[in-house]
């Protein structure tokens, strides 16, 4: 016991060194194997009740249909439309979105469904067609896809049919109420502008022959058509007209620049700092910076010095956005305080030149007063007319801002239930649950199944294991019984785990002639093995006795003693010599001191003075004494014939048999001084990988299988 303690203290120190820190591979292996059936049991069980859930399920249909947003036109003539193109920006592929789930054009849809000859519900009436169009919304999912262009329109159904219908009746509607809205607009200006064209082209004709009459009654006709003063005064005018659009122009940049700063932001919606390429640039060496101090923070936390180095190059980096924007809201108040001295320079001439134009004659003045009423009532008839030409010709062009990129096709499977992650969560689950059954059943299961838990929790030599019988045949039918099949299959695997318990034995105990075998509980196979080990003694030649002192179960005399009418009892009662009592086993030439019948009286043969003078003559005539005891946590005489035989076999029946049934029987022994030689295990089903560890024979048992005859 005490070199045990010391090599399982080493290998406990070894473990905790290595081992315990990361599970061995090839335990977890036999682990599994062990409990292969029960694993494939519960996860059979998961992969059907998937399989059941998935087909109980009503399948719903998934398809998709997608435009993009085209923020340009095709310019066949350069003019500029009526309703304008959209911007290529973010907010407005939103706004877009937002149409697209519009009750207005989910209307459309409904429409254009029931003239293809879907069931939409009742749609004559107003309330049937909005609720007809709420219905086909909720059909519907519409996302943008990612910062794209792109829209996807996701219609859901339990047809497919009907699923790929609405997806491309979204879209296509869609786009022509886009080119419906563009066409109405453009007929409505047209209209809008014939009507105003007729107008000017009175007030421009009226204006006309004003001048003239004007000039032929006052005289101010030349061979030029105008003085050289008018021709000044006029060049001003056109040039102050000019500068004055300039500097409202200039201004209104100024004022909304200002405007957009005092809304805060920081000047990074300015429209001049966004044209700026030094500001892009800036901008995109601050979105580097703020990623890289993101990753540095995360990483490392505020404190450290590559976070406060990021820190600062991010703010400097600001600082210098920062700095340009001001510098471009300075250059724009340059260009307004330019503009205004322009401005007033040339009013100052123009005053110069009708100071010298009304030197002239004040019928100059009048005439070029109505010259210019003249002159302007033909400018806005002619623009009027060039855009009533362009608006005209627009009808035919007007081209939707987005366009079908891919019209939704019938889906072939469902989209719920998803049968391919439905497998996949099957086969996981599976898995998972029967990994957690078989670690479930291995916690739960508190017998001793391997030589580690009978040498590391009860300190006891592993004696061996010996197998049932029917674990050893190989899918043969068992016919006979244990006792006798070691007699006709002398060279079968079953017999040979008696041999090995019984060199085990022999090595162990030296020369040790009695030999007491035992165990905790009822039914852990302790009377077939001794019989069947003592068979064995006898059949290799040793002279065996096999001696049963369980007086109350008599387990080995029913066996083999048949009608004997002494035994044990008589003869320690001295009712009977040892040759009366001792029956033969003429198939080994075992010799068996059984019981006739349990004890009627109070007296208890098995005293130690009794026992130490019946071992003491069967020493001095038999080789090797093999006894039968009684379950030591139920029966007092187990402990008294352990204790005066030479050293004890203790049986265990594996997995049944507690762990703290087995400490109990070995703290017992070990107070009543007797000597345990090791423990093996009983009833062992050598059919599962590695049934008492890889440490054991029978980890290896499959290798040696042509070296038995079964």
């Amino acid at each position: 016991m005490n070199d045990l303690s010391q090599n399982l203290s080493a290998t406990e120190l070894t473990a905790e060194g290595g081992i315990r820190l990361l599970p061995d591979p090839a335990h977890l292996w036999m682990v599994f194997r062990r409990h292969l059936w029960l694993f494939l049991g519960v996860a059979g069980a998961i992969l059907l009740a998937v399989a059941l859930r998935t087909a109980l399920v009503t399948p719903i249909y998934e398809s998709v249909a997608s435009v993009v947003i085209q923020p340009r036109k095709n310019d066949i003539i350069n003019m500029q439309s009526v309703a304008p193109d959209l911007p290529a920006e973010s907010d407005v592929v939103d706004t877009e979105v937002r149409m697209l789930s519009s009750p207005t054009l989910a209307m459309r849809v409904v429409g254009d469904m029931r003239r293809k000859g879907f069931a939409v519900g009742p749609i004559d009436a107003p309330q049937g067609l909005q609720r007809a169009a709420q219905d086909a919304l909720k059909h519907v999912k519409i996302m943008r896809s990612g910062l794209t262009l792109m829209i996807d329109i996701t219609a859901t159904h339990t047809d497919p049919v009907y699923a790929a219908a609405l997806a491309n009746s979204f879209a296509e509607q869609y786009v022509a109420s886009q080119k419906d809205a563009k066409v109405g607009a453009t007929q409505s200006a047209s209209a809008w502008l014939n009507r105003r064209l007729a107008e000017l082209r009175v007030s421009a004709g009226q204006a006309d022959a004003a001048v003239q009459r004007f000039k032929i009654s006052h005289g101010l006709m030349s061979a030029q058509g105008a003085t050289m003063a008018e021709q000044e005064v006029s060049a001003l005018n056109q040039q102050i007209s000019l500068a004055r659009a300039e500097l409202a122009e200039k201004q209104g940049r100024l004022s909304a620049a200002r405007a957009q700063l005092e809304r805060g932001g920081g000047g990074a919606d300015v429209g001049a700092a966004l044209g700026s390429g030094t500001i892009g640039g800036l901008r995109a060496r601050e979105a580097e910076a703020s990623q890289q101090l993101a990753q540095l923070q995360t990483r490392y936390g505020d404190l450290y010095p590559e976070v406060q180095t990021a820190k600062n190059q991010l703010a400097d980096i600001r600082s210098q956005i920062q700095q340009e924007i001001d510098r471009i809201l300075s250059n724009l108040d340059a260009e307004v305080r330019v503009a205004s001295s322009r401005l007033a320079s040339l009013q100052g001439s123009q005053s110069q030149a009708n100071g010298a134009l009304a030197s002239n004659s004040s019928a100059q003045v009048g005439f070029l007063e109505l010259q210019r009423r003249a002159d302007a009532s033909k400018q806005v008839y002619q623009a009027f007319l060039n855009r009533s030409k362009e608006t005209a010709a627009q009808e035919g062009l007007q081209q939707a801002d987005a366009t079908i990129s891919a019209l939704a096709q019938v889906p072939v499977l469902p989209a719920s239930p998803n049968y391919k992650l439905a497998a996949l969560f099957g086969i996981i689950g599976a898995l998972f649950c029967g990994l957690v059954a078989v670690a479930l059943a291995e916690y739960l299961q508190r017998g001793l199944r391997t030589k580690s838990d009978v040498e590391r929790q009860l300190r006891v030599r592993y004696a061996g294991a010996v197998p049932t019988m029917i674990s050893t045949l190989g899918g043969l039918r068992e016919t006979e019984a244990p006792q006798d099949y070691i007699i006709s299959h002398p060279f079968s695997s079953f017999a040979e785990a008696f041999r090995s318990l019984r060199a085990y034995v022999m090595l162990r105990a030296g020369n040790a002639q009695v030999i007491a075998i035992s165990s905790a509980l009822p039914q852990e196979g302790k009377t077939t093995t001794s019989v069947c080990l003592a068979r064995t003694s006898a059949l290799a030649g040793t002279s065996t006795v096999l001696v049963d002192c369980d007086l109350r179960r008599r387990g080995t005399s029913e066996m083999l003693t048949g009608n004997a009418r002494k035994g044990l009892i008589e003869l320690l009662r001295g009712e009977a010599t040892l040759d009366e009592a001792l029956v033969l086993d003429e198939a080994t030439g075992l010799y068996v001191l059984g019981t006739i019948g349990a004890p009627l009286s109070t007296f208890d043969p098995l005293t130690r003075a009794n026992l130490d003078k019946l071992l003491d003559s069967l020493r001095k005539r038999f080789d090797l004494t093999i006894i039968d005891t009684p379950p030591l946590l139920g029966v007092a005489d187990a402990r008294s014939v352990a204790a005066a035989a030479d050293c004890v076999l203790m049986l265990s029946r594996w997995r049944k048999t507690s762990r703290s049934a087995a400490e109990t029987a070995v703290e017992l022994l070990t107070d009543a001084n007797a000597k345990i030689a090791g423990l093996a295990l009983t009833l062992v089903d050598i059919r599962k990988y590695a049934s008492t560890g890889q440490s054991d024979i029978y980890g290896y048992h499959k290798k040696f299988s042509g070296y038995y005859q079964n």
